[in-house]
Formats: structure tokens, C-alpha cells, sequence
């Protein structure tokens, strides 16, 4: 499996509502795209950022899609955005099953002098603890060995208010949800 995000800043007379309606009318275009095992459309308030992660079941998949209509359209609209990949060293479902309102990114740089095997088995673990928090949706352990990162992606259908995160190097997301679409394209 392999994780995949972009980020577009988005022009400032593209409000959250424009967001709503764009994940609207192109979310649908989604469903049936191979190898796509799921889709986050997230946005972050402060910097005014559409950032949608991907999980895709194999790098092949993932390829075609940034090949394909449904990225060229995302440069059409705004310009071709830097695309991040990671490695999925863990990935499950937590005991919520309502959606995911929010995601947390936790982002800790893997120091040259730290054993691989020894991280992976201490993540492995923190990923295992984290998955018995009430309203966690989903949570994953992702690397970068480009960036030689940890990051610790959990999407929350409700965040406790004891969570603390690990990291210092913290990104908050809300996850947008298909709406009605509102009117026009976007």
C-alpha cells in the first residue's frame, strides 16, 4: 500500500463552501477507480488548504491516477501541486464507525542513528495502542525514506480531549464530506 497527498492553497475567493461543492461533483468520480482503496478530502483552515490524502493499493495504481483526467483536472484548476508519497507500514481501523470529521498528522524525523527495525517495532506498537482510542475512525504509520520521516495519520470521528500527540510537528485537518452540490462546477 502506499499513501499520497497533495496540497493546493487555494485562491482566497474560493471559500469552504466552494470546497464543499467541489468534493461534491467530483467525489462520485471516484468510485470504481482501480486500485483506489480510499480517499480522504481534507482541508486545512489556517492556511487555506485543500490537501486530499490517498491510499492506494499499489504504486502502479497511483501512478495512472497522476496520468489520468482526474489529477490533470486538479492542474488545470490550480496548477500541478507537489505530490508526497509514503510507505504504509501500518494501516486499521479504529472502534469508531461513524466518518471522520477531523484528521491529525503527526510528523517526527528518523535520525540517521536510529535502527529501522527498532522504529518500526515502536511504532508498530504506539500504532496497536492508538487503535483502542475511543472515536478513532482509522489510523496508519506512514515513512518517507526520501525525507527520512515518521508520520502518524489518525482520522478521529470524535478527538478526545486527553489525546496528546507524540510528536512535536503537528497538522490538524478537517475532513470534508460529499454534500449536495450547491450550484455551478468547481
Amino acid at each position: 500500500m502506499l499513501a499520497m497527498q497533495y496540497s493546493v492553497r487555494l485562491p482566497s475567493e474560493f471559500n469552504l463552501d466552494k470546497v464543499y461543492e467541489r468534493v461534491s461533483l467530483r467525489g462520485p468520480m471516484f468510485d470504481g477507480c482501480p486500485g483506489l482503496a480510499h480517499k480522504f478530502y481534507l482541508y486545512e483552515k489556517e492556511e487555506h488548504l485543500y490537501a486530499p490524502l490517498y491510499i492506494w493499493e499499489n504504486t502502479q495504481s497511483a501512478q495512472d491516477f497522476l496520468m489520468n483526467s482526474l489529477f490533470g483536472d486538479v492542474v488545470q484548476d490550480f496548477g500541478r501541486p507537489r505530490v508526497r508519497s509514503w510507505q504504509i507500514l501500518d494501516f486499521a481501523y479504529g472502534p469508531s464507525s461513524l466518518e471522520p470529521v477531523v484528521m491529525t498528522a503527526e510528523v517526527d524525523k528518523v535520525c540517521s542513528k536510529d535502527s529501522l527495525s527498532l522504529l518500526k517495532q515502536s511504532e508498530a506498537e504506539h500504532h496497536k495502542k492508538m487503535l483502542a482510542q475511543e472515536g478513532l475512525f482509522a489510523h496508519m504509520t506512514l515513512l518517507d525514506p526520501d525525507r527520512w520521516e515518521i508520520s502518524r495519520c489518525s482520522l478521529w470521528s470524535k478527538k478526545p480531549k486527553s489525546y496528546k500527540p507524540k510528536a512535536d510537528c503537528v497538522y490538524e485537518y478537517e475532513v470534508v464530506k460529499e454534500k449536495i452540490p450547491l450550484s455551478g462546477a468547481a
